[in-house]
């Protein structure tokens, strides 16, 4: 059973909830969960940290940078490296992977962490959810966690900058702000529907249509974090069919449901009474 980790409820840099999922000597695996509008200060880690993006948004501020991460997007900071965080008023969750590097080369890296890098989309994007898939997984065991973690590691850090079409910003933008189809979005474009969605699902690590449920997915999470409306309403609120369809989709985007995802509005509540 995952469980919370208090270890950083009295940090008063660190203003979400940690909840573990694995534990091994040497690593660790936790599902972290931020409200919006929070900004969480200038902090380091006491081990190497891979932070891979479930859903919201957020600024990571770093020693290379500033980077927008949303959607499919991956950070990786050395032990001791410093950055900032501003979570957008979505909220944010993330699965984190802390770990030693003499584990990683454990299991097969056999390259060098010396400063923090951030992915965005891109193939990259596209690894960092098949990582996050394997790391949510209560089935997984330590060796097949680390060789998959050691391979993202390497492809990511081999990986070369590739520059998307220039429109498709503009698409990501519209696709998460206004709920756009793709023969919409190809029709504003004056583009193949085909071609338009084979570019965004390259560019931004996933497919139009997974954008629109995630972005529902998050909608939903903040009704369902700071509000008591009940479940049926939210779902209509936040665009989708009826409940049963906002279930399947909280399964799908976060592996729980939105129930449980209320219980941890509750976690949030008891820490900051207690």
């Amino acid at each position: 059973m995952p469980i919370l980790d208090e270890s950083k409820v009295e940090d008063p840099r660190f203003k979400g909830l940690e909840i573990e999922l694995h534990r091994y000597p040497g690593a660790r695996v936790l599902r972290v969960v931020h409200p919006g509008e929070q900004q969480i200060e200038e902090h380091a880690h006491d081990w190497a940290y891979i932070g891979l993006y479930t859903a919201g948004r957020y600024i990571e501020r770093y020693d290379g940078g500033e980077a927008d991460m949303s959607g499919p997007c991956a950070v990786l900071h050395p032990a001791g490296r410093p950055h900032a965080d501003t979570v957008h008023d979505s909220g944010l969750e993330t699965l984190t992977i802390e770990f030693d590097p003499a584990w990683l080369r454990l299991h097969g890296f056999a390259g060098r962490l010396d400063r923090s890098r951030a992915w965005s989309g891109g193939l990259v994007g596209h690894s960092a959810r098949r990582l996050a898939a394997l790391l949510s997984s209560t089935h997984a065991d330590e060796a097949a966690l680390g060789q998959a973690t050691a391979r993202f590691v390497a492809e990511a850090l081999a990986q070369e900058p590739v520059q998307p079409p220039g429109w498709v910003g503009d698409a990501r933008r519209w696709v998460s702000d206004r709920m756009i189809s793709t023969d919409d979005l190809a029709r504003r474009l004056d583009l193949h529907p085909a071609y338009v969605a084979h570019a965004y699902r390259f560019a931004a690590g996933e497919g139009i249509a997974e954008t629109l449920r995630r972005r529902r997915v998050e909608s939903a999470s903040a009704l369902l974090r700071r509000t008591e409306l009940p479940l049926a309403e939210i779902a209509l609120a936040a665009g989708f069919c009826d409940q049963s369809h906002m279930n399947r989709c909280f399964s799908a985007v976060l592996g729980r449901t939105p129930l449980r995802v209320r219980q941890e509005r509750r976690l949030f509540e008891e820490r900051d009474c207690g």
